[in-house]
């Protein structure tokens, strides 16, 4: 605590300034220059952001497209690649004949065997 009151006390004085200069000094040196390069800041980073965010949503947009284009080409090789018409109408006829032929079988009368008979 001592040495801060003789550095204090030993400091040289300055010349006597009246207080409104010194509050125009500090305006004019200081603070004019400080708001400036942080509203010149803020511009700047509202800029990048804005070109940003537009990037971004133009690359969006490319993405979307593309998926959309790959999904409905996908669609088409499925259809056209995995689903044949002929190969429907073969496992049709084959449905149909096996089902004709269980249909063929329920209505064949039942002959009792003699092991129904006994019971």
């Amino acid at each position: 605590m001592r040495v801060f009151l003789c550095l204090i006390i030993e400091a040289p004085m300055t010349l006597p300034v009246t207080q409104s200069v010194d509050v125009i000094w500090w305006i004019t040196a200081v603070e004019i220059p400080v708001v400036a390069s942080l509203f010149w800041l803020h511009w700047r980073m509202r800029s990048e952001l804005l070109s940003r965010v537009e990037q971004q949503r133009s690359r969006q947009d490319t993405d979307v497209t593309d998926l959309r284009d790959g999904l409905a080409a996908f669609k088409l090789d499925v259809a056209r690649n995995y689903v044949s018409i002929p190969y429907l109408r073969d496992v049709e006829k084959r449905l149909t004949g096996h089902l004709l032929r269980i249909e063929a079988k329920l209505d064949t009368p039942i002959i009792p065997t003699q092991k129904d008979q006994s019971l």
